[in-house]
């Protein structure tokens, strides 16, 4: 059985990329620019696989997640602190936040345990 934390890193990863790309969605939606989507795509495919593969235990897969986690969060973070409407820029900085929590719970001993890293 999986822990909770690993369940949750998972849902990091796949809930960040789908919000991600809602907004992105939103964001076309208003101004009609199709460039948008490019950003959030990238990102989708980056963390679906991720997902993925914390859910079917793929154990070489720990610390590429966290890496993955760290470089989302620091992306999100450059989006909080650039132009743009002000429900995107809180958007990113709430997904930073948990993409945080994600590395968080990736490295508590469960999760550890779990996926093969250092005990």
């Amino acid at each position: 059985m999986k822990p909770v934390e690993v369940r949750v890193a998972s849902a990091v990863a796949f809930g960040g990329a789908l919000v991600f790309f809602v907004i992105g969605l939103v964001l076309w939606r208003s101004t009609g620019d199709a460039d948008v989507l490019k950003l959030p795509s990238f990102i989708a495919i980056l963390e679906l696989p991720v997902a993925a593969a914390l859910l079917i235990r793929l154990r070489f897969m720990h610390y590429p997640a966290m890496i993955v986690f760290v470089l989302v969060a620091l992306l999100h973070l450059v989006i909080v602190l650039a132009e743009g409407p002000a429900w995107t820029r809180v958007a990113s900085g709430v997904l930073s936040a948990v993409h945080i929590y994600g590395v968080v719970l990736l490295n508590t001993g469960p999760a550890r345990e779990h996926l093969g890293g250092p005990r």
